[in-house]
């Protein structure tokens, strides 16, 4: 009885502390904005056309702090701001008045749409009860089925989605009307508030992929926004219909083919290196979260550690988040990570000639499934016993708290698998060969194994000992895409800037790291530096992937 009392009061602690923490960061930020109002104060009032910010129902306050202020990139045109949010949340709303904001609520229009599927679309769920069938149903140009079955993914925390259970089956079906439901919404959006841009971070999940999907089809100028290991930089893109279902993190053709020619310098060539060891390092709140307690070690201290014979080649399939974002990147050979990953330890136990280590993802570390909805049990760990219950020797689980270094690992292995996972990428750049089992991303740029079917991929695997090394051409190409991604893209932040949420010690979650706004010099209407470079891209919807300025660029 004791101890509960105490954990109560513990608990009842902790959630006040947790307000008065948040009450501080909001006044911290809002204490920022002097410049911000100054810009703002010029901007013209009652503007017919706007910019729709999709924060939704389930938003980070990182999230609502950025958009608050970088909407400006985007106002200063002489577009209205608004903003898509609930009312519950309370929160973020109070960021996104400071700079007046106009609050659209997607709950109180939700309610005088109607509560059931029209008869078509009814009728192609109600017939749709494998998984295959469920993932190919489309409403309009939306692909309806794949939505729902990954918001069906990250809601549950599994990558294993069993249809035939009649519960699962209901989940996934009850999907479907929330996210049609919110396509009629986004329409009544688009058209009362007159909308020509949008602010997206999530654009596959629930109502995040109605709207998505329904600007698409309007044409209207999507800008995507991601983040990035580093604290104070972000990536920017836009999504058109030719450039739907590309990862964030890649480059379009047309800018590859701006990067690809420019000469390899030693510049760029120190850059990456660089970057490969700040990343891996202890520069970065946001990076350090993924590898704690590791260290980069020499390849010989490794093998050691790991018990691997001399003369041994190494294997490294890089295990994906098995319920995040299922399907949108590209297209997979197999039905989603779970089958990928299933199929390719099987290939594996059947090739003895290689040691083969499977990485499970170290956002696994932070993540907060783990707890609440995985039972404190890695899925890919779990998925895997179940399947194989003892794995031979040759091939062997690494768990995310690993005491070796991702960079290490890099040098380590001889070949890498994945989908599309960034540690491909970043093997190429390092001269590894690297085979890879679904587009989006890097893949079709000449420095990865990309087979068309999974037949052709899972014999690869069996003989991987017998697939080419990367020739010095190769590697090159791969150095360049590298240096495009991870130098180039990652799009500093100078008129904000980052810091520990008040109570934090140590980043682990997204919100940990919160930002407020730096003083600059206001003249006229004028923007700060980097938020004139981002309002003279935002309005270039063809110029998919901003860059920051760099060698020949």
């Amino acid at each position: 009885m004791f101890k509960k009392l105490t954990a109560r009061i513990r608990s009842m602690i902790f959630g006040r502390s947790q307000i008065v923490y948040a009450w501080i960061d909001y006044m911290k930020y809002a204490a920022g904005l002097g410049c911000f109002r100054g810009i703002l104060s010029r901007v013209p009032l009652n503007m017919k056309e706007s910019l729709l910010i999709v924060s939704g129902g389930g938003m980070n306050v990182t999230w609502a702090q950025l958009w608050t202020i970088l909407s400006l990139s985007i106002r200063v045109r002489g577009y209205r701001g608004c903003v898509l949010t609930t009312r519950r949340q309370k929160g973020l709303n109070k960021y996104f008045r400071l700079l007046d904001l106009e609050l659209v609520f997607s709950d109180d229009m939700m309610a005088d749409v109607p509560a059931a599927l029209p008869e078509g679309l009814a009728r192609s769920v109600a017939g749709a009860t494998t998984f295959d069938n469920i993932k190919m149903l489309f409403y309009k140009e939306m692909p309806i089925g794949q939505i729902a079955l990954s918001s069906y993914s990250r809601n549950y925390g599994t990558g294993v989605i069993d249809v035939n259970d009649p519960g699962v089956l209901q989940a996934v079906r009850d999907m479907f009307l929330l996210i049609y439901r919110a396509s009629l919404v986004a329409e009544r959006v688009y058209d009362s508030f007159g909308v020509k841009h949008l602010f997206f971070t999530e654009v596959f999940m629930e109502e995040y992929g109605a709207f998505y999907y329904t600007a698409l089809a309007r044409d209207l100028n999507i800008i995507r926004f991601a983040g990035t290991v580093r604290d104070d930089a972000f990536i920017f893109q836009h999504l058109t219909k030719d450039n739907d279902r590309t990862h964030h993190a890649s480059l379009s053709p047309a800018t590859w083919e701006r990067v690809r020619p420019l000469p390899f310098t030693t510049k760029m060539d120190a850059a990456l290196k660089q970057n490969f060891l700040d990343r891996y390092g202890d520069k970065w709140h946001r990076s350090k979260r993924n590898s704690p307690n590791t260290r980069i070690m020499l390849v010989e201290e490794a093998r050691k550690l790991l018990d691997v014979r001399e003369g041994r080649k190494i294997a490294v399939i890089y295990s994906h988040i098995l319920y995040d974002t299922i399907f949108f990147f590209g297209t997979d050979l197999f039905n989603d990570y779970a089958q990928w990953l299933v199929e390719t330890v099987r290939a594996a136990c059947q090739n003895p000639a290689v040691d083969w280590f499977v990485k499970v993802h170290p956002s696994n570390l932070w993540r907060g499934e783990l707890d609440t909805l995985l039972g404190g049990k890695y899925e890919e760990e779990r998925l895997l016993h179940k399947v194989f219950n003892i794995l031979p020797a040759h091939v062997r689980i690494i768990h995310p708290d690993t005491r070796i270094n991702p960079y290490t690992w890099f040098q380590l292995a001889d070949y890498g698998i994945t989908v599309r996972g960034t540690a491909g990428l970043e093997m190429a750049a390092l001269g590894k060969t690297v085979i890879t089992a679904g587009t989006g991303r890097y893949e079709g740029n000449g420095f990865t194994t990309d087979p068309r079917d999974r037949e052709t991929y899972l014999g690869l695997l069996r003989n991987i000992q017998n697939v080419p090394t990367l020739s010095a051409d190769q590697e090159g190409w791969a150095k360049r895409y590298a240096h495009a991604i991870f130098v180039l893209k990652p799009f500093t932040l100078t008129s904000v800037r980052p810091s520990l949420r008040t109570g934090i010690s140590k980043v682990r979650a997204s919100d940990d790291l919160i930002y407020t706004g730096t003083k600059f010099q206001v003249k006229g209407a004028g923007l700060p530096p980097d938020l004139q470079k981002l309002s003279e891209w935002m309005l270039r919807k063809q110029d998919y992937d901003l860059l920051s300025e760099g060698d020949g660029l």
